[in-house]
This record gives structure tokens, C-alpha cells and sequence, in this order.
């Protein structure tokens, strides 16, 4: 404790940094994910986590907590926002347990509100799958809003019950009564008569909450992933806001849900539910697959190309479309830096510049309605607009242009 007393903030984030990874590690380094050891669980997040135990229907509250403690010790709210984490699964001293036979992720986007991290990090764990083999995806995804949304559900659902009860066998009545949440997520075959015209979280959403919503379910789209609304899936009321979400992979029986691969919420209210001054707006996302050979080979971190190219997006067209690019050059074993959750272009060039990259890559709405993309260096001003197809192989020639001129010197 002394010696972290001495540290300054940057020594203490950089003592939680990994150097060492595996595949799913170097697709999230990818996507702008830094890898991290995470922190351990404490008697006072035991302490804290009381409050939230009955809602706890992932079991992973005690690491949001965690994790939410370990962002305001270190003042990471100082830092460029957002701040983007990627860790092994479970943290030390937390409830959750692997399966024998598993490996478990997890993802982090903290410090943005911005519908785009739900959409960075879905893209970011379904390009983890793929690059694992797990064909035939499904998403779940569901919305319960802001508190205004919350709040509103609240009256609907208790409402609805005072007038339907009858419907239900007594159990059930106590089971609702004690705790409406996980017994809408439960989906007993005894409440399903009950559970067909009940309201739903989506009908309860505020202008702000559908807003949210909309344009999340807009970059799904963009990533040509089979999804449906799923009204049973709703997170932890108490600190919990907007988007949950769960990935599967199709079941050969057609009235069965597949397996569960990855899920994942936004919670935004946790921070100020466990005596943090401001709230924290995050997202975060749980990976769970089975043991893999690639997986056990380890990627030392340093020795993944530093990159010298920066992403940047403008204009809503191009914000569906920007992730499928980063796909692609992920593929193409190009990185490249973004500040995808950013909206304005002097954010995304500050960060071009903080970085130290050579050339912008950039796509305004012009450039996504054609396919294209300007690529402009930063030394000599000079650009190129070169379309999508095309752009692996023209950056590929710009990095050989730059090793030959290093050659020459």
C-alpha cells in the first residue's frame, strides 16, 4: 500500500497492464481493447454487493463492482474517455465460476454513454467467435431504458398483475410478488399465459431510452448478424440501464434456445450505488467458450504491430458502416487506432495526433455511400480516396513504401 501511495496515477494504471494475451486478447487489442489484469475482489465490494443480490441474475455484479472501484481509485475519468478494457474471467475473489472445459472473457467500455460502445464491443466479441470457429450466431437483445423508462415499467407490470394474478398458480403469484424480474426472466411454462399480453420494457422506453435503442439495433444491422427482441432479458433494476444483450448459437431443436456464448448490459448507475460522487456510464460484455488450441498460445502484446493508421468517422451513415471496416483490416492483419465513440472530427484528429499516426483514414457520408475511404497522410497533406475493396492492399503498399525508405537511410 506505501509503494502504490508513491506511485503516480500512470504507474498504478500500468501496473494492472498484461503483457502477455491469446487470440481473443489480440481481436480485442484490435478493436482498441488494452488488456489488463484485473482487480481483485474486496471484503468492502462483499460489503457493497448486499444490496444487489437478489438481482444478480448473470452473478457478475460483485466484478462490476470491482471494476467500477478500480476506474475511480485510479481517477481513469482524467484519462481520454472512453477507457476500453479487456481481462480474463473471473476476477479473483468473485462468485462467478468457469466451467471445466471453458474460458471466460471480459470486456469493458467505461466513460461513454454512447450507443456506439454497445456497438464496439458486440462487433468485437462476435469477430472473437468467428475467429474461434462458432458459425450460426444469433444475438438477444433488449432495452429497459433510463430510470424515467424503469420507472414507468414499474407501474405498467404491477399494474397488470393487480388486474391478471388470477392467471397465475399461487407460487407463481409469491414468486412475482417477491422478486417480478427474475420472474420474467425465469419464463416458468405456468407464467407464459400470464407473460403474452404483459407489458414489456421496450413499450415502456422513454424518447431518450428508444433513441438509445434505435441506434444500436442500426449497427447490428450493419453486421448481418441474425437477432431478435427478447423481452425476458432485463438486467439488475437498481443500477442498470438501456441495452442487455446475449449471443447464442442455433439449437437443432427449434424450440430451444442455443448455447449461451457471450452476454452482456449497460450499467450505468452502479458507480452512485456504491458511493462514487458521479456515475460511470458502462458497458460491459462476458465471453464464455470452450477450451481452444489457439487458445493456449500465448501472444506477447509488444510484438503486436504498433499502428500507424487512425480511423475516423463522420456522419451516421459511416458510424454503421466504420466497424465492418475495422473488421475487415483486422483480417487483413492491419490495426488500426479510432475513437469510434466519439462524434466530432476534432476529438477523432486530437487523437490521430496524440497517437503519432501517419495517415487518417476517413470516412464522411460521401465516402460510406460510395464504399470509399480518404486516406490522408499527416506529413505532406497529400490523400487518396480509395475504395473499401481496395484499401487492405493500399495501406499494405504504404507500409512497404515506409520500410524501403528506411532501408534507404
Amino acid at each position: 500500500k506505501d509503494n502504490k501511495k508513491n506511485m503516480t496515477k500512470k504507474e498504478v494504471v500500468k501496473s494492472h497492464i498484461e503483457n502477455v494475451t491469446d487470440k481473443v486478447g489480440e481481436v480485442a487489442i484490435h478493436y482498441g481493447f488494452t488488456v489488463i489484469k484485473p482487480p481483485h475482489i474486496t471484503s468492502d465490494d462483499n460489503s457493497k454487493y448486499k444490496q444487489f443480490k437478489d438481482f444478480d441474475h448473470y452473478g457478475d455484479t460483485l466484478e462490476k463492482i470491482a471494476l467500477t472501484r478500480w476506474y475511480s481509485e485510479n481517477r481513469l475519468e482524467t484519462e481520454s474517455q472512453p477507457i476500453s478494457v479487456h481481462f480474463k474471467k473471473p476476477l479473483s475473489g468473485a462468485m462467478q465460476k468457469k466451467k471445466t472445459g471453458t474460458e471466460m472473457y471480459g470486456f469493458e467500455i467505461m466513460g461513454s454513454t454512447k450507443a456506439t460502445s454497445e456497438a464496439l464491443i458486440l462487433k468485437c466479441v462476435l469477430s472473437a467467435l468467428d475467429d474461434l470457429g462458432y458459425k450460426d450466431l444469433y444475438l438477444d437483445i433488449n432495452s429497459i431504458g433510463d430510470k424515467e423508462s424503469i420507472s414507468k415499467f414499474e407501474r405498467e407490470i404491477q399494474s397488470y398483475f393487480r388486474k391478471n394474478h388470477h392467471i397465475l398458480p399461487a407460487k407463481l403469484r409469491n414468486d412475482f410478488k417477491k422478486n417480478h424480474y427474475s420472474f420474467i426472466i425465469e419464463n416458468h411454462p405456468d407464467s407464459r399465459e400470464f407473460l403474452k399480453n404483459a407489458p414489456q420494457t421496450v413499450s415502456t422506453l422513454s424518447e431518450a431510452g428508444r433513441m438509445h435503442f434505435k441506434e444500436v439495433l442500426e449497427s447490428i444491422e450493419a453486421f448481418e448478424v441474425p437477432y431478435k427482441i427478447k423481452s425476458s432479458a432485463i438486467s439488475n433494476k437498481h443500477y442498470s440501464a438501456y441495452t442487455i444483450f446475449e449471443i447464442r448459437q442455433i439449437s437443432e431443436k427449434k424450440d430451444e434456445d442455443g448455447e449461451l456464448l457471450a452476454y452482456g448490459y449497460r450499467y450505468n448507475h452502479l458507480a452512485k450505488k456504491i458511493g462514487i460522487k458521479k456515475e460511470i456510464p458502462s458497458v460491459g460484455a462476458t465471453l464464455i467458450v470452450k477450451k481452444h488450441p489457439s487458445l493456449s498460445k500465448k501472444v506477447v502484446i509488444k510484438n503486436i504491430k504498433k499502428p500507424k493508421f487512425y480511423l475516423v468517422q463522420l456522419g451516421s451513415i459511416a458510424k454503421l458502416k466504420i466497424l465492418n471496416v475495422v473488421e475487415m483490416l483486422r483480417k487483413n492483419k492491419i490495426t488500426v487506432y479510432h475513437s469510434i465513440t466519439k462524434d466530432k472530427i476534432a476529438g477523432q484528429l486530437n487523437g490521430a495526433e496524440y497517437m503519432k499516426a501517419s495517415h487518417v483514414l476517413i470516412m464522411g457520408q460521401k465516402e460510406a455511400i460510395e464504399n470509399s475511404m480518404v486516406v490522408r497522410n499527416l506529413i505532406n497533406r497529400e490523400q487518396d480516396t480509395v475504395p473499401i475493396s481496395e484499401l487492405a492492399d493500399f495501406l499494405k503498399n504504404i507500409d512497404k513504401d515506409d520500410v524501403k525508405k528506411k532501408k534507404k537511410r
